[in-house]
């Protein structure tokens, strides 16, 4: 049995990149064209148009189109730290096969997960208060 020849290298991703990437870009697909995964297009797909309809009326965050993009950006926000929380193997077998460096990750990645999990908590707390904010002002009508 012949072991195939490995590829040219590739360019290293690095686990703290991609977590970034989907904290702060997420709602973009950042962090998933950073991974060259084929579905990046979906993030912007979603959130974009949502966020632009959701911002052209006077109480934008109550309305169904910033809860679909918040939501966007907190799958990107979970897939920050799932990412970040890959441990190194795994993480080369699928995102590094033919690079030439190993993952050897450090506190990096554990203090963005960490940043993730504070926001992303931040984020459903937000949107937990706006929709019972809602749906009690909605009662007393």
């Amino acid at each position: 049995m012949s072991v195939p020849a490995p590829g040219p290298p590739t360019a290293h991703r690095w686990k703290a990149a991609a977590g970034l990437l989907g904290l702060g870009l997420g709602f973009l697909g950042a962090h998933r064209l950073y991974l060259r995964a084929r579905a990046w297009w979906v993030y912007p797909l979603l959130a974009l148009p949502a966020l632009g309809w959701a911002l052209r009326t006077q109480e934008w965050y109550r309305t169904p189109a910033a809860f679909l993009a918040a939501l966007v950006w907190a799958v990107a926000v979970v897939e920050s730290i799932v990412f970040c929380l890959t441990p190194d193997a795994a993480w080369d077998a699928r995102h590094n096969p033919a690079s030439e460096r190993r993952s050897a990750s450090g506190w990096g990645p554990v203090l963005v997960a960490i940043l993730a999990g504070a926001l992303g908590a931040i984020l459903v707390i937000s949107v937990l208060a706006i929709a019972v904010e809602t749906w009690m002002a909605a009662r007393r009508r």
